[in-house]
């Protein structure tokens, strides 16, 4: 894999106006690991004037002022340019107090999260690590630059980042590393609710997930209880699935307060009712996929189950409605008789059949039958 012509192009600029410049973070960790990357951080020598003057002809833009990064667009690239910084105390374990610029590449580095984070790559493609991130790599290990028990009380996102990164990497958390993590997990506290669920979903969208979450259970209850998992391996085709799961015999969950949305607890209620279905017989199966997210529904009950329940979907799917789905308005059971609140049974009524393959949702079959049978309401 080579480095984006962009990249290089940043690289080359920096350097030919007399300033050392770098490739770092997570591009670099993707590059020796033959990943691809769609994020590129350059950490330069250069300060925040001096890199806007550098690339004056280019587009760019400096919304991250208070870091001195400067974004530089070149084609469908996105390129931060950050100079060498270092940070004084994080008193609200997130954000720096104060960010100073510096001439040392090692202080810029020392403050990074990971070794696997902190490796560089200059503009002829040399690698520069004074961490050892290459080894770690090697090892799959994910472990902090430095003190673990200081990285993460600078910063708790740290805390679910290196979950994160042993999730999507499938790597080892180094001991110290680990230790430090459930000693600081009370930290999480001052994490926002929404980045809890963006690191999460993050989480659950690997294989590795239920390894994690049951290494790290005390971690994750302090923002959201699970149990214990059963399954060694998160088969599950999205991350929303694979929550449904872990929260199936839970009583509470605070999926509002970490900002889920209203769609997306209303999907996960969902799962978790078909998750009780008995799939024996047809009406346990029409019952089951009888709601607004059918075909997630469906997709989430193969994973659950490890069938594949297609064909047995396509023959049946006819049956699957809700009241509102039915081939048959208010206005039309009320010309049979019925008024008010007995219509809403009316419809659960059919709507049951339905579900029992004693009626067809076609409104003849729906017409024929409440004329030639009085409903006992």
């Amino acid at each position: 894999m080579q480095l984006s012509n962009s990249v290089q192009t940043v690289l080359d600029e920096l350097i030919r106006h007399g300033y050392d410049a770098y490739l770092v973070g997570g591009a670099v960790r993707n590059y020796l690991l033959d990943i691809e990357s769609d994020d590129y951080d350059v950490t330069t020598a250069a300060n925040p004037d001096t890199i806007k003057e550098i690339f004056k002809d280019y587009r760019f833009y400096d919304i991250g002022k208070k870091h001195g990064t400067v974004t530089v667009l070149i084609g469908e690239d996105k390129i931060d340019v950050t100079p060498y910084r270092f940070e004084s105390d994080y008193h609200d374990h997130r954000h720096p107090d104060t960010v100073s610029f510096t001439a040392d590449l090692k202080e810029d580095l020392e403050r990074r999260d990971f070794t696997i984070n902190a490796i560089c790559l200059d503009y002829e493609g040399k690698v520069i690590d004074l961490f050892g991130g290459i080894n770690d790599l090697n090892h799959k290990l994910i472990r902090t630059v430095g003190d673990p028990y200081r990285r993460f009380q600078e910063d708790a996102l740290r805390i679910l980042r290196a979950l994160r990164f042993e999730a999507k990497l499938d790597f080892q958390i180094e001991e110290k590393t680990a230790e430090a993590i459930h000693g600081c997990k009370d930290l999480l506290k001052h994490i926002s609710n929404e980045r809890k669920r963006t690191e999460l979903l993050q989480i659950l969208s690997s294989p590795a997930a239920f390894r994690i979450i049951n290494e790290y259970l005390d971690v994750f209850n302090t923002f959201m209880k699970f149990k214990p998992v059963d399954k060694e391996k998160n088969d599950f085709s999205e991350p929303l699935f694979a929550l449904a799961y872990l929260l199936k015999d839970n009583e509470n969950s605070p999926l509002k307060e970490l900002k889920y949305s209203a769609d997306e607890i209303s999907l996960i209620d969902t799962l978790i009712e078909a998750t009780k279905a008995d799939l024996s017989d047809d009406y346990g199966f029409i019952q089951a996929l009888s709601n607004p997210f059918q075909k997630e529904t469906l997709t989430f009950l193969e994973d659950y189950h490890h069938l594949d329940l297609q064909d047995r979907y396509e023959k049946l799917k006819g049956y699957m409605i809700t009241p509102d789905q039915l081939n048959l308005d208010g206005d039309t059971i009320r010309n049979f008789g019925y008024h008010n609140k007995e219509i809403g049974q009316i419809k659960k009524t059919l709507t049951e059949m339905v579900h029992r393959q004693q009626l067809k949702n076609e409104k003849e079959a729906l017409q024929n039958f409440l004329a030639s049978h009085t409903i006992a309401l």
